[in-house]
C-alpha cells in the first residue's frame, strides 16, 4: 500500500469518525432538550403501563408510609417505593411506580401526591397523566425528534455512535502511523508543528538520526500539491524528530512534507 492510498483511507476514516461525533452531539442535544420542552409533572403512558415517577417530599411527610395519592380515575394507582435525596438540590424526594389500568380510556387525567390526612390536595404535587390509545400515537407525541421519527431514545442513538467513533479514530491512528512509516522509508515526513519568527520558520517533523538526519542537514519543503515552497537546515534532532530553521516565500503550514535534500 502506497502513501497516497493510505492517505485516502486515513482521510476517509477521519471523516467517518467526525460524522459519528456530530450525530452523537446532535442527538444528545435533542435528548437533553426534552426536559425543557415538557413540564416535569407530565407523564405519557399507554393503558396497562407501569412507569417510575418521583417527586418532592413535603414537610408533612417524612417517609413513604406517610404518603397517599388522589386521582380523577380509579384506574390510576401509585406504589411508593423509597425516599431519596434530590440529584441537584439535595432535597428529600419520594420514588414510586405509576400503575395504569389496562382498561383505562385514553385521555388526560390528574394525579396528586399528598400526606395522609391532608385536608386538601390543592397544594399537593400534581401530575398530568396523558394516556394514549396505542404506541404509535405515544411515539408521535414525543418532543424528541429522534424518538418521534425513529421510536428510539436519543441517548441510545448517542451510545450507538460510540463504537463508530472509537473505530474511526482508531483507524486514523493506525493509518497515520502506517503513513509516517512509508514516508520515512522514502526520506520524507510530515511537518507537524510550525513556529513563525522574524528570521523565518521553525519546523518540527518526524525524521531523526534513525533516518539519516543530523544537525546541518538540508531539507526541502513541499506543499499539498507537491510543489517545493522552501528549504530548511536542521538545528537539533533526536532519533525520531528533527527541528529545522526554514525559509520560504510563502507561509509554511503544518501538514506540508519535508524531504532530505
Amino acid at each position: 500500500m502506497d502513501v497516497a492510498r493510505v492517505t485516502r483511507w486515513r482521510d476517509l476514516a477521519s471523516k467517518i469518525a467526525a460524522a459519528f461525533c456530530v450525530i452523537a452531539l446532535l442527538v444528545l442535544v435533542d435528548g437533553l432538550l426534552v426536559h425543557f420542552r415538557e413540564p416535569a409533572n407530565l407523564v405519557k403512558v399507554l393503558p396497562g403501563a407501569s412507569v417510575e415517577i418521583n417527586g418532592e417530599l413535603t414537610d408533612e411527610a417524612h417517609q413513604v408510609e406517610d404518603l397517599t395519592f388522589t386521582s380523577d380515575s380509579d384506574r390510576l394507582k401509585v406504589i411508593f417505593a423509597a425516599i431519596h435525596k434530590g440529584y441537584f438540590l439535595g432535597g428529600d424526594m419520594w420514588r414510586g411506580r405509576l400503575i395504569v389500568g389496562p382498561d383505562i380510556s385514553p385521555g388526560e387525567y390528574n394525579l396528586s401526591i399528598l400526606p395522609k390526612g391532608a385536608a386538601s390536595s390543592r397544594k399537593a404535587p400534581a401530575f398530568r397523566i396523558l394516556v394514549f390509545p396505542e404506541a404509535l400515537s405515544l411515539q408521535k407525541s414525543s418532543t424528541s425528534i429522534v424518538r418521534r421519527w425513529f421510536g428510539v431514545s436519543a441517548f441510545a442513538v448517542a451510545a450507538g455512535c460510540l463504537p463508530g467513533i472509537l473505530l474511526g479514530f482508531g483507524a486514523v491512528y493506525l493509518l497515520s502511523g502506517k503513513r509516517d512509516a512509508l514516508l520515512a522509508a522514502s526520506g520524507r515526513a510530515e511537518v507537524y508543528q510550525v513556529t513563525g519568527g522574524d528570521g523565518g520558520y521553525e519546523i518540527r517533523f518526524g525524521l531523526g538520526t534513525a533516518h539519516g538526519m543530523s544537525p546541518g542537514a538540508r531539507v526541502a519543503i513541499y506543499d499539498e500539491g507537491g510543489q517545493q515552497v522552501g528549504t530548511g537546515i536542521v538545528e537539533v534532532c533526536n532519533q525520531q524528530v528533527s527541528v529545522a530553521q526554514a525559509t520560504s516565500d510563502q507561509p509554511i503550514k503544518a501538514g506540508y512534507l519535508v524531504s532530505r535534500a
